[in-house]
């Protein structure tokens, strides 16, 4: 994860001592040996919140029990009040940007607090998000995505900003091409990022047959039906962009399910992420938010294991 701290080389090694400590701590991070120049640490990445600072003391004195060397954190951040918090108490950390190692030496670089997502992402987030999921490649670069989305450069920022917020990703940079990243599998990350996501569907009525227009694509149950066991519908579901249909067209009243057919309008274009003639998989499993019917999501189930575990 570290090249160097103040010039000497950092080394890795494992660290063998898991099973003489509680099975709390062992499950709580990832120990690593660690050589600064000269000197040997134990290396700690969490894999949950870190724990109080009283706790926190506690585990790293039953840890120094075992293997008397210092405790370093390796953290993806640290927030003011806890790097204020370590540096007070002489716990070492360190961070991409932020290191503090009394064994050997100080190095604190300014590092503003980065402020956690706490609600749903903008449209323009999820597009991002769900252009790197399709674009099946680890390291998606922001001038790609400048072709494909229909984003203002500030929007783009904004959208990669509020990615990086989820801790999910990073954003980093090779020579000058900025780039995002994510460590985790396909599946595993929508999964962890669910919660950010939003239903695309901001109005749904019926319009005739004749009406449909190659602006439209299926959506629904329609789409999921051709994509699943799910027996379809037996009025066909199409969506469309919602800035792209005048809605008084739309009854809100099916009378004739053999001349109507359903109509999602969406937040964003359908089309953008089009697989065949419907919308892509993703939106379509979010447009089922809400939804509480075992058939439905037994479906879900069925198309996110084959579009996300490949």
């Amino acid at each position: 994860m570290y090249k160097n701290v103040f010039g000497f080389p950092i080394q890795f090694d494992e660290w063998n001592h898991q099973g003489s400590l509680p099975i709390y701590i062992n499950s709580s991070y990832e120990f690593r040996t660690a050589y600064i120049g000269d000197k040997r640490c134990v290396m700690l990445t969490p894999t949950e919140e870190l724990v109080t600072l009283p706790a926190l003391k506690k585990q790293i004195l039953k840890i120094q029990q075992i293997d008397n060397v210092p405790v370093v954190f390796a953290l993806t951040r640290i927030s003011n009040f806890r790097r204020k918090s370590f540096i007070e108490n002489n716990i070492s950390f360190m961070t991409e940007h932020q290191i503090f190692l009394p064994f050997i030496g100080t190095m604190l670089t300014n590092e503003k607090e980065s402020q956690r997502i706490t609600g749903k992402f903008v449209f323009s987030t999820q597009q991002l998000f769900l252009y790197y999921l399709y674009n099946n490649k680890k390291r998606l670069y922001i001038s790609e995505t400048k072709k494909v989305l229909p984003f203002s450069a500030m929007t783009l920022s904004r959208a990669t900003n509020q990615l990086e917020a989820t801790d999910l990703f990073v954003i980093a940079k090779d020579g000058v091409k900025k780039f995002i990243e994510s460590k985790y599998t396909p599946y595993d990350l929508f999964q962890k990022i669910r919660v950010y996501l939003s239903n695309p569907v901001r109005k749904v009525g019926y319009i005739n047959k004749k009406q449909v227009t190659e602006d439209m694509v299926f959506a629904g149950e329609t789409a999921l039906s051709e994509k699943t066991m799910l027996n379809p519908s037996r009025v066909t579901c199409y969506a469309i962009s919602a800035k792209k249909i005048d809605q008084t067209l739309l009854c809100q009243e099916l009378i004739d399910p053999n001349e109507q057919v359903r109509l999602e309008l969406w937040a964003y274009d359908p089309k953008q992420f089009i697989d065949g003639h419907s919308a892509d998989d993703i939106s379509i499993v979010l447009s089922f938010n809400g939804r509480n019917d075992e058939r439905i999501e037994e479906a879900i189930d069925e198309l996110l294991e084959r579009r996300l575990q490949k």
